[in-house]
């Protein structure tokens, strides 16, 4: 099994939002390690690995789905303290995200993936190895995605690097 096919997540890039993401980092100044502007990403599902022709399935599965485009509204922060991540978030996800979410799941499902331990939970992580309780207010932050990546995660010793192998374009 080559390596690319380990570590495999999909998300939606945040580029558009690196900015103002960035000031929100400056802004927090919480100790950890803060996400790389080019690295911010919404996670829509992690896959883990991936056979060969698993890969190949799923691709084609993806292909063939439908990828509607949506907006959602990051207006609060959060921490997931037992995984040491702090984030940024809607408190109020839109339905289509939601039930891409699901049929992104379902799809993995069928190749023999586990159903992942915790409900899908939107957020764009801001910092890891961090943890707090009390963080403040955020200004709202519109977020319309473009499309929908294939990452693969890369291990490094400065952290993970995320290389987007496969896109689809999410329509309007």
């Amino acid at each position: 099994m080559a390596s690319d096919d380990n570590r495999l997540f999909l998300a939606f890039p945040a580029r558009e939002l690196a900015s103002p993401l960035a000031r929100l980092q400056d802004r927090l100044s919480l100790p950890g390690r803060r996400i790389p502007a080019a690295q911010l990403h919404l996670t829509l599902l992690f896959i883990g690995r991936l056979g060969h022709d698993d890969r190949a399935a799923l691709l084609r599965r993806l292909a063939r789905m439908p990828m509607p485009g949506f907006e959602l509204v990051l207006d609060r922060l959060g921490c997931f303290p037992r995984a040491s991540v702090v984030w940024a978030g809607p408190s109020a996800p839109p339905a289509v995200l939601m039930t891409l979410a699901g049929a992104v799941e379902l799809a993995c499902r069928t190749l023999g993936q586990p159903r992942p331990h915790r409900a899908y939970r939107p957020h764009i992580t801001l910092f890891r190895h961090c943890t707090t309780d009390t963080l403040p207010p955020m200004s709202p932050l519109v977020y319309r995605p473009r499309e929908l990546c294939l990452y693969h995660s890369e291990l490094t010793a400065e952290g993970p690097l995320y290389h987007c192998l496969q896109r689809w374009p999410l329509t309007d």
